[in-house]
């Protein structure tokens, strides 16, 4: 077990200098890993995976897989497989899920309402400990155990307590002025459910959530399932349809 704990003496930066080696589509895989195989341990005791079987549950290559876990250290045994344990922990620790890191949320409408009462975050080591907003009405309010501050405190709040990330969920307007003041107090990293593509310094990472996105896509699925269509989002008398970016 010692190959995937991580000693309490190793710095957070050994940590991130494995994650920045990773490329996004790694990392992608292997949360989808890290996912299925807590999943399984969930519905039952599961002491061993192999690179076939997770392979063939997410349609990923076996060698791929294999490929992933090198990365982060783990090695198998041939025709037993992974400890998933091991597997869960080696992913976790990677990933820096193991090194819990605060947030805070600025826009307590109904989406940041619904992210402060989500407990699966701890899962991966995201801990909201406060919430602001603009509007003098919400402010002093009390959302899912929060008591919603003044945006105006966010600066001296995020540099007091050295937040390293900051969820946006506010009128796309407001959010790249926020991203920016949020920046100049420390943060590290942005994560926005806003329509607005943020615009970060290099060694800032913005994550953007563009939500409308993935809804016109459904519509359009859905448009093309309508009677009249031909079922791939164009009318069967009609022009194929074209690409909805993501």
């Amino acid at each position: 077990m010692a190959a995937v704990r991580r000693s309490a003496h190793s710095p957070v930066r050994e940590i991130s200098t494995t994650v920045a080696r990773l490329r996004r589509v790694v990392l992608d895989r292997l949360i989808r890993y890290h996912r299925r195989v807590a999943e399984l341990s969930a519905r039952k005791p599961l002491r061993n995976i192999t690179s076939a079987e997770l392979g063939a549950a997410l349609d990923i290559d076996a060698s791929q897989v294999r490929k992933d876990f090198a990365a982060v250290g783990l090695s198998g045994v041939t025709r037993v497989g992974y400890d998933a344990w091991e597997v869960c922990g080696a992913i976790s620790n990677a990933l820096g899920f193991d090194d819990p890191y605060p947030a805070v949320l600025v826009g307590v409408g109904h989406l940041g309402g619904a992210l402060l009462n989500y407990a699966g975050f701890d899962t991966y080591g995201l801990r909201i400990v406060a919430a602001f907003d603009s509007d003098p009405e919400k402010v002093g309010q009390q959302v899912s155990g929060f008591t919603v501050q003044s945006v105006h405190g966010l600066k001296s709040f995020i540099e007091s307590n050295e937040i390293p990330l900051v969820i946006l969920t506010t009128p796309a307007a407001v959010a790249q002025g926020l991203a920016d003041l949020a920046v100049v107090a420390g943060a590290k990293a942005i994560w926005n459910f806003t329509p607005a593509r943020l615009k970060v310094p290099r060694g800032v990472l913005a994550r953007n959530e563009f939500l409308s996105g993935g809804l016109a896509q459904i519509a359009y699925h859905l448009h093309g399932m309508r009677p009249g269509h031909n079922g791939d989002g164009a009318r069967a008398d009609g022009p194929p349809p074209t690409e909805v970016a993501p």
